[in-house]
């Protein structure tokens, strides 16, 4: 097979080439020179990545599971299986330049790597109707316990993109560190947040049992293709079911990602008093996933733009969870009101820096209790210190005041300009 073809894209390196986030199909080398005992496994630590580097002479990595395109650019083919033996000419060894994951984006990113990986195995075995190891899930919800710990935003940021083969399963990881995010916050004790991440590393197995052109479907799905894809919440509940040693809270949440509190979700029409916290919990963090992944085939909704849009879906979210979530992410909707740094309130109008830093709309001076008239500032530049309840600022007034600050929603460019050169 050659560039782009087949299932498998297998590329013979130089050792010396080597990244985190390369998936390694085989060591050439001696076993006595071999550093591990796996043939083939994702490789995610700086130290194993050293040892590959200095001890193997040539790789191979295969491009379907993990990093490498970049190399495919550079050599310029693909290798089949039946030639991943032949040597490339020395020609097309570029020059090595040794990489460690030296920010929190890059450490995030092979935290990703190496989850979905594990999750796209236990996957794999359920979809061929094999028992599921209950190990490598504990294993894999330590270290996104661990990553999310480190940096829950750069996690949340680096599974936002997502190509449409291994979707279902970054989808599932993100998931995952969403609802560990919201359970910490919540304040559950840490046995409790790592039932909610593996959870969410699996509420969606049940799509293993649905034919894959339905999953991957990449326009809207016929009535017919609806029907069958939410059959996924039952069957992978009824997969889960045979696995004993997991917490209820995992196959309830399986079962109910899909239920809102006003009884219109399905499979079963539950409404809130029937709602686990868990079940609630997966739904707001399922929707946002995946209303804000970026994929090839559609446009990805802002997290500000999501948020927004969530909380006007009256009797889909729990409100109140809703909002303890919104807290957790650190990312304000469109419209919201908040407090600056200055001591100036504003409304979030458009993106700014990052999720975390958006551009404000500051209309009203806290400390002289007066209004002025509305410029738009990075919060990079004046952090938002928390955000604030319109009606107990402006009471009746309220609505008139918000409805007058958004406007058109257009930022004030020129008044961003002059804040942003003070």
């Amino acid at each position: 097979m050659t560039g782009g073809r087949g299932h498998n894209k297998l590329l013979r390196i130089d050792g010396r080439q080597v990244e985190l986030g390369m998936y390694i199909h085989e060591l050439h080398c001696s076993w006595l020179d071999n550093p591990f005992w796996r043939k083939s496994f994702l490789l995610t630590d700086v130290a194993d990545c050293d040892r590959v580097r200095q001890s193997v002479t040539a790789v191979t990595i295969d491009l379907s599971k993990g990093r490498g395109l970049t190399l495919v650019k550079t050599t310029g083919r693909f290798l089949p299986a039946a030639e991943e033996h032949r040597d490339l000419p020395p020609a097309a060894v570029p020059k090595l330049v040794r990489r460690r994951p030296s920010n929190s984006l890059d450490r995030a990113r092979a935290s990703v790597e190496q989850a979905t990986q594990a999750i796209t195995d236990l996957f794999e075995e359920a979809r061929l109707g094999r028992a599921i190891g209950v190990e490598t899930l504990n294993i894999t919800v330590d270290d996104l316990a661990d990553a999310m710990t480190r940096d829950a935003a750069a996690m949340i940021t680096v599974t936002r993109l997502k190509d449409t083969d291994r979707y279902t399963y970054i989808h599932s990881v993100a998931v995952g560190a969403l609802m560990m995010g919201l359970t910490r916050h919540l304040g559950y004790d840490e046995a409790d947040v790592r039932v909610a991440g593996m959870a969410g590393l699996l509420h969606d197995i049940g799509k293993m049992a649905v034919p894959s052109a339905i999953v991957g479907k990449p326009g809207r799905l016929t009535p017919e293709e609806l029907e069958v894809m939410r059959t996924h919440p039952a069957r992978g509940h009824g997969t889960l079911t045979a696995i004993a040693e997991l917490d209820p809270r995992i196959l309830d949440v399986c079962r109910h990602h899909h239920e809102k509190v006003d009884g219109t979700g399905y499979p079963d029409a539950l409404s809130a008093e029937a709602l686990s916290p868990f079940a609630r919990i997966s739904a707001i963090c399922d929707v946002y996933d995946a209303v804000t992944s970026i994929r090839a085939y559609k446009p990805a909704w802002s997290p500000h733009t999501a948020l927004a849009r969530m909380q006007a879906w009256q009797g889909h979210f729990d409100p109140d969870l809703l909002r303890a979530f919104i807290v957790s992410l650190g990312i304000q909707p469109f419209g919201a009101l908040v407090r600056l740094h200055s001591n100036r309130l504003g409304l979030v109008v458009a993106d700014g820096d990052s999720p975390q830093a958006p551009i404000v709309r500051v209309f009203f001076d806290v400390e002289r209790q007066c209004e002025f008239a509305p410029i738009d500032v990075p919060s990079a530049q004046d952090a938002i210190i928390r955000s604030e309840r319109g009606e107990y600022w402006f009471g009746a007034r309220w609505g008139e005041v918000h409805a007058a600050v958004m406007g058109d929603g257009a930022p004030l460019r020129d008044a961003v300009r002059q804040e942003t050169q003070a």
